[in-house]
């Protein structure tokens, strides 16, 4: 062969690798800004070298084989297939709503996903077309969903609400009522249709206000759940109502992202008064302060000579820190001294026993185990 049909093999060769090259690099920044997998598939990357095959350029060439079937292999790795949320242990590919063959979501209950949380004017928009919402949940990839691929930024924070339709409506409608539409689907009939809350070992499901002007919430301590936080406005007409706001905090049960408040009622009050004056009214059921805790014993340094254990003490936000501490005296606690927001002190069974039955106590802790050589 001579020196000059060596160099023209030799350019071809190093074209062809170049060729190839860009077409990976176009192939990976499709995936980059967010194309199904049957939009995007390993034909693009085969269909080249059948283009160089069939021009009799370097066919027989290995080393352009290895290197198609690696780029073939690595598109399968980008493949998109959507956001992919889990329900226990079903899981649900769930795709953009501009590549999802389908444009109508069923009645009843299902998922609603969209890139920022939905707030107050969008909320009323959608019940305005029969969509109610339930309760939603924030969170990045690998906390809340999962998808297949490299990381992109548009999808790394997403947010999923359990909505309410009364019949089919078009997702289309749906879409254009929200900023950051994603897309909706079906939400698992094993899904609780409220919020599951857990105090002192119950769990309790809360539902939301249907909106009933005889239902009423009793005088005395009480949740309330609010779609988002309490304005001060809201807090000074409860006051008007007879409610007194004690602390303010936000829900985090099962990833949900909603408000909760800690409340006092002087005298019984109606739902439908407080969903009026609160933007967000979820709704609002009592605090367990009578069920007997149950105290965990097995971290506790027990002084076997006299049969007691240092605990701490919480009582409710409601209950001053002075008469925290009288409680705990009355039940014959000994050296019980205040700690910032606890009372310590050195108890016996039957002191815990007493604390544990108290309805000002909200949660009683023993020392930790602790050792000496």
């Amino acid at each position: 062969m001579s020196l000059s049909k060596k160099f023209f093999l030799s350019c071809v060769f190093a074209l062809s690798l170049a060729a190839c090259s860009d077409d990976s690099a176009a192939i990976n920044d499709a995936f980059a800004v967010y194309s199904s997998s049957s939009e995007m598939s390993s034909e693009s990357v085969v269909s080249s070298s059948d283009v160089m095959s069939s021009e009799g350029l370097i066919s027989s060439s290995s080393e352009v084989e290895a290197m198609s079937s690696i780029a073939v292999s690595s598109s399968s790795v980008y493949r998109f297939e959507g956001l992919i949320f889990q329900n226990g242990d079903k899981k649900t590919a769930v795709q953009r709503f501009d590549v999802d063959s389908v444009d109508t979501q069923a009645a009843g209950r299902f998922w609603l996903v969209m890139k920022s949380p939905l707030d107050q004017t969008e909320t009323e928009s959608l019940e305005a077309i029969g969509v109610y919402r339930q309760r939603c949940y924030e969170g990045p990839r690998y906390y809340l969903y999962d998808y297949n691929g490299p990381h992109q930024d548009g999808l790394s924070y997403m947010c999923l609400c359990l909505m309410k339709a009364e019949k089919d409506v078009k997702k289309s409608a749906i879409e254009s009522r929200i900023s950051e539409f994603y897309n909706t689907f079906d939400a698992d009939e094993t899904v609780s249709e409220g919020i599951v809350y857990e105090s002192r070992g119950k769990k309790t499901v809360v539902k939301r206000f249907g909106g009933d002007s005889l239902t009423t919430q009793a005088a005395g301590r009480f949740w309330l759940i609010m779609d988002y936080s309490l304005k001060k406005e809201a807090r000074k007409s409860l006051e008007e109502l007879g409610v007194e706001t004690i602390n303010c905090s936000a829900l985090h049960t099962d990833n949900l992202e909603m408000g909760i408040c800690f409340m006092k009622g002087a005298r019984d009050i109606q739902k439908s008064a407080m969903d009026s004056v609160i933007v967000g009214f979820y709704n609002t059921f009592d605090v367990d302060d009578t069920t007997k805790l149950e105290v965990d014993f097995t971290e506790a340094y027990w002084k076997i000579e006299n049969e007691v254990v240092d605990i701490y003490v919480h009582c409710w936000d409601d209950v001053p820190m002075e008469s925290c501490k009288e409680i705990v005296q009355t039940c014959k606690g000994d050296d019980a001294s205040i700690d910032r927001y606890v009372v310590i002190s050195t108890a016996s069974l039957e002191t815990i026993g007493c604390l544990a039955s108290h309805k000002d106590v909200e949660g009683i802790d023993v020392a930790r185990k602790e050792y000496t050589l």
